[in-house]
């Protein structure tokens, strides 16, 4: 067996007193026959995260692979693999480190990733969109690593989109690493549809300066088993943090959602919010950590997760948390934990609206509070369609189509665009 894979293994038991990872088990995932992703001819990746109307620069990882050359442009920036950027770079790749056992595993063994590198007052006006999909004939272990450095006084929209264009078992121990500069503004949006058999561990560790703006997006849609790991750190005064996320779960899908923000400084302000719909015998945690460090006056933290239980067998398990060591704040955590409303079904029904299309209206209105907050107005449509299509139970139209995409080059090589709404079918 794999030395990686046989540690992996291990880790329940070695962190079973740790509070933050004692219910992360991937055991199940980490099968026999599972290996580590190899380096292959480049080839074209199917990856299914194409947002219509929306141009962005598109990068891929295939298997954990970048095949393409480091780029760096006119105005200094840098963007392209991580292995190529520590020869060509090494002192902007220095500050790479280990947070816990899961990432001390990646940071020893991950194949590739993305490296970005924006210098000082430079607004980015392209969102970089890195697609990361995981496909072949065997069972995959992926480990990949991103470094991301924005400068001073920078603006940049980053899009990272995990996919799987098999059904294949497959495990990813991902690790993204965003250092935010002064007065800069970044937005992370995290976009997840793998297949039933594969698990993600995503852990992304996020250091903020003076005045910086961080808003982080989580869409998980799809997979058997995901961890959504993060980590916001506020090292200088007057940040601003929004954290959000979506979870949309059937069948026997666990998502496992842990938000750390660290207000470090004074006059710092951070927002969470964090929804989710279990059906069938699916399960969720959310595990919301808030730090307010002595001295840090004048901070503002609101913590807030809201679930929707549509079976009995579905589950949750949240636990908003505040820990406090000054007196000068605002703070707030809350949680609920419920059904769709019978008197908002009943009067959906007596609006000549069948008891279906009544349940999807309530929820898709459940899931707009979040998607709402998307500050890229293509991706926010995408996004509403993304989750009408799901609570519909069909994420794949693509796969009921007529046209046979591999021999036509699919809807967007023959020019055809649909906009359907699910909810007036």
């Amino acid at each position: 067996m794999n030395a990686t894979i046989d540690h992996l293994r291990r880790l329940p038991i070695e962190l079973r007193k740790n509070e933050v990872w004692r219910r992360v088990d991937f055991g199940s995932f980490l099968v026999d026959d599972l290996q580590p992703s190899q380096r292959s001819q480049e080839g074209q990746c199917d990856c299914q995260c194409n947002v219509p109307n929306l141009e962005t620069t598109r990068l891929i990882l295939w298997n954990g692979f970048y095949y393409h050359s480091l780029q760096c442009l006119d105005n200094g920036i840098i963007y392209g693999s991580i292995r190529e950027a520590q020869r060509q770079y090494p002192n902007l790749v220095a500050e790479m480190t280990a947070e816990n056992a899961y990432s001390t595993i990646n940071a020893e063994g991950y194949t590739d990733g993305l490296f970005l590198y924006v210098p000082d007052h430079i607004t980015v006006d392209l969102p970089i969109q890195l697609q990361s999909a995981i496909g072949g004939e065997q069972p995959t272990l992926v480990q990949t690593r991103n470094l991301v450095k924005v400068g001073q006084g920078s603006q940049l929209s980053l899009i990272l989109c995990d996919d799987s264009t098999n059904d294949d078992r497959s495990f990813s121990n991902n690790v993204t690493q965003v250092f935010v500069g002064a007065q800069a503004k970044v937005q992370l949006y995290k976009m997840q549809n793998l297949n039933d058999k594969s698990a993600l561990l995503n852990q992304t560790f996020v250091a903020m300066e003076e005045g910086a703006s961080l808003l982080s997006m989580a869409f998980t849609f799809n997979g058997g088993s995901i961890r959504n790991h993060t980590e916001i750190r506020m090292f200088g005064e007057h940040c601003h943090t929004e954290a959000h996320g979506l979870y949309l779960l059937d069948k026997e899908q666990r998502a496992d959602n842990y938000v750390f923000v660290d207000h470090a400084k004074p006059n710092c302000t951070s927002h969470e919010l964090f929804k989710g719909i279990m059906d069938d015998s699916s399960s969720a945690i959310f595990n919301g950590h808030v730090l307010v460090e002595d001295g840090a006056v004048k901070t503002e933290a609101y913590q807030t997760n809201r679930n929707i239980l549509l079976t009995d067998k579905a589950s949750i398990d949240t636990k908003p948390f505040l820990e406090i060591y000054n007196d000068d704040v605002k703070c707030s955590h809350g949680s609920t934990t419920g059904q769709l409303d019978d008197k908002a079904l009943f009067y959906l029904r007596t609006r000549g609206l069948s008891e279906r299309i009544a349940r999807t209206l309530l929820m898709a209105a459940f899931c707009d509070e979040v998607t709402q907050k998307v500050e890229i107005p293509a991706l926010r449509d995408w996004l509403g369609d993304m989750c009408n299509r799901r609570l519909h139970g069909e994420l794949s139209p693509c796969s009921d189509c007529y046209l046979n995409c591999s021999t036509t080059g699919g809807c967007e090589k023959l020019k055809l665009d649909f906009h359907l709404d699910p909810t007036k079918l």
